[in-house]
């Protein structure tokens, strides 16, 4: 029997975060989850597409970027969707990692954040790892502080290996957004705000695909993460019902400040799905004038 942690936690875009860490930089957004597993098991962590956050007088909502998954030995970095994790004799850690999309430290279009992030350690790691190829100048800041400027556009090349662990470069994720495996630059737009991670990890490119999970059986799921059963171009109104059940399942287990302030956030967001059903209504009435009936 192994034990299971999982954990829920945000990077926190605000001030020095690289060489040495910031203390700070990490949020957490929920109650930690797991239990003991029978080895050999399995076990399939509490899935949040975004949580709500409060941060000093703000609040907002975060996304979740990527899951990690180790147990010390090994380790793999996976994509923001729900997982199933074989369990063996070890302990295992699993992390969920978000970024703020809305409230305090939303940038401005001005910087992105930069940072590495080590599959097998579970965490983020503080080596020198990146070039700033497009300004050399940039590269040192980037380096220690953790922050590019995106006044222009940039070009990151992640470094191939690092001091604090014997993993490869595998990818960049920037924004939740998996990045070709193997490939090391990285072209950032003018404007870009966000995170860009550069992953270490081992042998990803030969693993099978991943399958398993509530994502299998649970409908919901699929209405979740993509809007809709069938329809690959669902109604606006539609999209913007899906975080509500995200909303609704990260109140149960925050405190009674934060669970108002998540149905707060709730009840916003069905205020815009009320407004969006308004909206197609008279988009249809427009198309398609009914007819009145004549006795």
């Amino acid at each position: 029997m192994a034990h299971v942690t999982v954990r829920y936690q945000m990077f926190v875009p605000a001030g020095h975060h690289r060489q040495p860490r910031n203390a700070d930089a990490l949020l957490n957004l929920a109650p930690e989850a797991g239990g003991d597993v029978l080895n050999p098991g399995s076990y399939t962590p509490p899935f949040f597409p975004q949580l709500p956050y409060t941060l000093g007088a703000g609040s907002g909502l975060a996304q979740l970027m990527f899951w990690s998954v180790t147990d010390g030995v090994t380790g793999e970095v996976l994509s923001p969707a729900p997982i199933t994790q074989t369990v063996g004799s070890l302990p295992l850690q699993i992390g969920a990692w978000y970024f703020p999309i809305s409230g305090p430290g939303v940038g401005n279009g001005t910087a992105i954040i930069v940072d590495a992030f080590s599959a097998k350690l579970g965490g983020f790691i503080d080596d020198t790892f990146v070039d700033v190829t497009s300004h050399p100048a940039l590269t040192a800041n980037a380096n220690i502080v953790g922050v590019v400027p995106t006044t222009v556009a940039e070009v990151l090349k992640a470094k191939s290996n690092v001091v604090s662990t014997t993993e490869p470069f595998d990818q960049w994720i920037m924004n939740s957004q998996p990045q070709t495996v193997g490939v090391s630059s990285l072209n950032v737009a003018k404007g870009t705000n966000g995170i860009a991670i550069a992953i270490y990890e081992n042998n990803k490119a030969s693993r099978p695909p991943r399958f398993g999970g509530w994502s299998e059986y649970n409908p919901l799921w699929w209405l979740e993460t993509h809007g809709g059963l069938t329809d690959p171009n669902p109604p606006e109104w539609l999209r913007q019902i899906s975080p509500l059940f995200s909303l609704a399942r990260a109140a149960k287990g925050l405190s009674s400040e934060l669970q108002v302030q998540a149905l707060e956030l709730s009840l916003k967001q069905l205020t815009s799905v009320t407004a969006a059903v308004k909206a197609e209504i008279r988009a249809v009435q427009v198309a398609k004038p009914i007819k009145k009936k004549t006795k």
